[in-house]
């Protein structure tokens, strides 16, 4: 098979997986037989400190579909959650267009999470949560209004386990980013990218770390972390890979 035919396959397959999800979201917020739904504010609280406090009871996996970042406030208050999942050993699992991680509030917030795993989708339109894939956090959104005006939870072991395999279906079959993420923005990213040019220019540690200002311990540190971004196991290696995701040209930039 052609590789666009490959492509317009996979995007129909994810696009069906959307219709299912969001079809049995709409189904389960008008159906009795879901054991748990809260409606919101309650007692005045907002909708996404609401689910934080949900998603913050996992104790073993979080997959989190996420169309969009619209403010600021909103994105902390997702990287703070993942940042404390991730710090108890709970997988995280982000799924979102690749629009959303080139922003900036992105790079400033859950782009800094520790070892969240990201992939990127153009198809994702609804925000869920699958939870120890036992319940599904459902917000709904509304004009305006960053993470919602509602939000449901869906317990009801069918449905919750139906969701959460269609998010797991998302995910094998979605892109990893082309660019590692620890190379997006911020100060981090800016002296990756500067090492990573220094290594293709064939600086040696001690010259290179110099120019930087940092210790040649530090400028170790980051050349390491540059071969385990980019998954690689030498300093040849690295320059191939960077050249191929565009790292190299960003920084001529």
């Amino acid at each position: 098979m052609e590789p666009e035919a490959r492509s317009d396959n996979l995007e129909e397959a994810l696009g069906q997986a959307l219709r299912l999800i969001e079809s049995a979201v709409h189904h389960h917020r008008r159906s009795v037989l879901a054991s748990a739904t809260a409606d919101l504010p309650v007692d005045g609280e907002v909708v996404a400190g609401w689910v934080a406090r949900l998603v913050l009871r996992a104790e073993r996996d979080v997959i989190w579909s996420l169309p969009e970042v619209t403010c600021e406030e909103h994105a902390r208050l997702v990287a703070q959650t993942l940042a404390q999942l991730s710090g108890k050993g709970v997988r995280t699992r982000m799924l979102c267009p690749p629009r959303v991680i080139r922003g900036l509030v992105w790079q400033r917030t859950v782009g800094t999470v520790p070892r969240l795993e990201v992939r990127v989708c153009g198809s994702v339109r609804q925000e869920l949560v699958a939870v120890d894939g036992a319940a599904v956090i459902a917000p709904e959104g509304s004009p305006g209004d960053p993470g919602g005006s509602r939000a449901s939870m869906i317990q009801n072991s069918t449905v919750a386990v139906m969701l959460h395999r269609l998010l797991c279906g998302m995910w094998d079959t979605a892109q990893r980013p082309m660019r590692p993420l620890s190379f997006e923005g911020g100060a981090r990213g800016r002296v990756l990218r500067e090492v990573l040019t220094l290594m293709a220019e064939g600086y040696k540690d001690d010259a290179a770390a110099r120019k930087l200002g940092l210790s040649v311990r530090t400028y170790r540190r980051y050349v390491a972390d540059i071969m385990r971004d980019l998954n690689v196991e030498s300093r040849f290696q690295a320059g191939v890979r960077a050249v191929r995701a565009g790292l190299m040209e960003a920084e001529r930039d």
